[in-house]
């Protein structure tokens, strides 16, 4: 047993509780309040406000690096086809956010129902080959929904990273409702990604599938230049590294949330094939091939509105200004 525990407390302490922290517990208990109304109901009310919100000052800043994120990997896109997918785009927040009281106030049962699990055979191959999964999860809105609901809720080990929040109530409130199953499998675990890609790869020789978010901006000293869609993407090269460490398979995995059916489609395409026949750079590559096709399965639920291009091959180039 290899498990790695982290360092980095997030339990409540007696402070948590003065009366500056209040307006957040206010918040938790309307999620509360959310996760058990009609999801039918509820998903019509997440889109009408997201609706009369679209076009308020404050989220100006966010729609601009969106439409530039756009503008740079879909130059066939018009300014209409951005404004377009950006709508739906806040329809999907709005709709997930106030779904997120779910993972951590219903039942194991009632999230089974809620997702409908795309893919989940590739899973259970690995499994019977013995094999550790790197599930490869870009950042859309609905992803806690795919490591909590989808793999974690069914018994799968599951570790992952998270970053805080700088707030200790939602750090307390998020830790707790990813790490809610961990128990069903009896290994896994949550740790902050400041302590590095360690504990994923001890995780991993134990058998606990890691939840790898890998479309970050590191920045130009620890990335490579790979395409991304139409444009260049600074692209952090360890997918292959951690594979290899970790003896795992790497598993593309996406989630949409589903206005239609009011149900969360977690996808997961089949396993990265080749990935260690070539160097580095080649690995990179296809790890972002891998990414765009999970997207293409919805690209309005992709987070188009953080800065996923801010490090440019040309120096000095700041596209968000």
């Amino acid at each position: 047993m290899t498990q790695y525990q982290s360092r980095f407390d997030t339990s409540l302490k007696k402070q948590h509780f003065l009366p500056k922290y209040w307006g957040i517990w206010l918040l938790l208990g309307l999620l509360f309040l959310f996760s058990y109304l009609p999801i039918k109901w509820r998903d019509r009310f997440a889109a009408f406000i997201a609706d009369k919100l679209y076009d308020a000052k404050f989220l100006n800043k966010r729609k601009r690096i969106a439409f530039i994120n756009l503008g740079l990997c879909f130059p066939e896109y018009n300014e209409a086809d951005k404004d377009k997918l950006m709508r739906e785009n806040f329809r999907s927040v709005a709709q997930i956010l106030l779904s997120l009281g779910e993972i951590a106030f219903r039942s194991q049962a009632f999230l089974i129902k809620r997702i409908n699990f795309i893919g989940e055979h590739y899973i259970k191959e690995a499994e019977a080959q013995d094999k550790a999964i790197i599930f490869l999860a870009p950042h859309c809105y609905g992803l806690d929904f795919a490591g909590a609901a989808a793999v974690s809720a069914r018994g799968y080990p599951l570790s992952s990273m998270f970053k805080d929040y700088n707030n200790p109530i939602f750090d307390w409130f998020v830790t707790g409702y990813r790490t809610r199953f961990t128990k069903l499998a009896g290994k896994g675990t949550l740790y902050h990604r400041s302590e590095g890609l360690k504990p994923a790869i001890k995780s991993l020789r134990d058998k606990a599938h890691f939840y790898y978010l890998p479309d970050e901006d590191h920045g130009r000293e620890n990335s490579v230049f790979t395409d991304f869609y139409a444009t260049k993407k600074a692209t952090l090269p360890v997918i292959g590294r951690l594979a290899k460490l970790g003896r795992a398979v790497v598993i593309p995995i996406y989630t949409s949330y589903n206005a239609k059916t009011s149900k969360i489609d977690v996808i997961c395409h089949a396993p990265l094939e080749n990935l260690f026949e070539g160097d580095q750079q080649q690995q990179t590559e296809l790890m972002n091939r891998a990414i765009e096709k999970v997207i293409d399965e919805n690209r309005a639920q992709y987070m188009w509105t953080l800065k996923l291009l801010k490090t440019r091959p040309e120096k000095g180039h700041n596209i968000y200004k």
